[in-house]
């Protein structure tokens, strides 16, 4: 069996799917692992690192794709890379919003298999393969950091013989994994931290990292069975932009961080509340990718508006390539490692399993 691990072409991803430490496994296993030439350079693993953890690094992507049984990514092929994917290959990736029926149509005509690792259930057996999960803590600290970087004042408290400089304050949107590493994140660096969600129980999270919970006084909480925040009632939102608003006057960085499964990103932020900020401030919006939850945010790119900065950070987990890779690649691994068998030395799917029709998009070019 082939495992083959391409160069990423989507514009600013900087990360690899595979590692040289998970290669050694899955050579260990007998597997054959190919890497595209270059493939881990943007994240710091050079091509001799990968040689010597038994990899076959190959020259062109053309090549790669050619031999590969399975091939693994960060991201969904781009369609663009659908003509050289092998005719019933097996693709393991991030497919979220990549998953339209129009995009598997066109990938369904060369026979292939998708499993988006993104729609893997909440489970606890289910924790070491979740890629939300790692890549949305890498993004929560990452989104403080760059939130620092443009901030134009320190972040903790000083106390100088020339005076006390007050400690920064911030103020994250969404406390769940991406959330929450903001706020460790942010306490560590000093700040005073408030947070808000549309799940009272997180309150108690929150605060045990350090923040300070801003509560609606409503009851009502909003929460899939899965466990994700879910859209609120016009009431809640009256409510929660009421207190934000009150917040925002003096804050100086907002980490965003609300995601609705399957649906635009939802507004929590308006530029008439941007208005009252304090000059200088700083929002970094880590759903900037589907929509924002502020007016006026475009992924990748930084705005201002009435003296805030504006970031757009849909992909932040690309800031910290190194680690994300590292952590990508082990939750690739604990995925396949359950369905390798060591009779044929080889990954076989068993479709009928719960994590498999869990994730899998399509089934040899059927669509599921």
């Amino acid at each position: 069996m082939i495992i083959c691990v391409p160069k990423e072409i989507r514009t600013g991803e900087t990360r690899v799917a595979i590692v040289p430490d998970t290669v050694k496994k899955l050579t260990g296993l007998g597997i054959e692992v190919q890497i595209e030439k270059s493939a881990g350079k943007a994240a710091g693993f050079d091509d001799e690192e990968y040689r010597q953890s038994g990899a076959v690094i190959g020259k062109t992507a053309d090549k790669i794709y050619e031999e590969a049984d399975i091939v693994l990514k960060i991201n969904a092929p781009e369609e663009s890379e659908f003509s050289r994917l092998r005719q019933g290959c097996v693709i393991i990736a991030n497919f979220r919003g990549k998953d339209s029926a129009e995009y598997l149509k066109k990938a369904a005509q060369r026979k292939v298999s998708c499993l988006a690792l993104d729609r893997l259930p909440r489970l606890s057996k289910t924790q070491s393969m979740d890629i939300l999960s790692s890549q949305s803590n890498l993004a929560g600290y990452e989104a403080v950091i760059t939130a620092v970087k443009a901030l134009n004042k320190a972040v903790p408290m000083m106390m100088t013989a020339a005076g006390t400089i007050a400690p920064a304050k911030v103020l994250v949107l969404g406390t769940g994994v991406a959330g929450l590493q903001a706020i460790a994140t942010a306490k560590r660096l000093g700040a005073q931290v408030f947070a808000s969600d549309v799940r009272p129980q997180m309150k108690e999270q929150a605060e045990s990292l350090g923040a300070r919970f801003l509560e609606t006084g409503n009851n009502e909480t909003f929460e899939t069975d899965s466990g994700y925040a879910k859209e609120t009632s016009r009431e809640y939102q009256l409510e929660q932009q009421r207190i934000v608003a009150e917040q925002l006057k003096k804050t100086d960085i907002v980490i965003t961080t609300a995601l609705l499964p399957g649906k635009r990103a939802p507004i929590l932020i308006t530029k008439k509340m941007i208005e009252n900020m304090p000059k200088g401030s700083v929002i970094v919006d880590l759903a900037a990718a589907e929509g924002g939850n502020t007016e006026g945010c475009e992924d990748q790119k930084t705005n201002e508006y009435a003296g805030v900065s504006i970031i757009g950070a849909g992909n932040p987990a690309t800031g910290v390539p190194y680690s994300a890779s590292q952590m990508f690649s082990r939750n690739l691994f604990n995925f396949l490692q359950p369905f390798y068998r060591e009779e044929s030395r080889s990954f076989e799917f068993d479709y009928s399993d719960e994590l498999i029709r869990a994730v899998c998009l399509l089934k040899r070019g059927e669509m599921l």
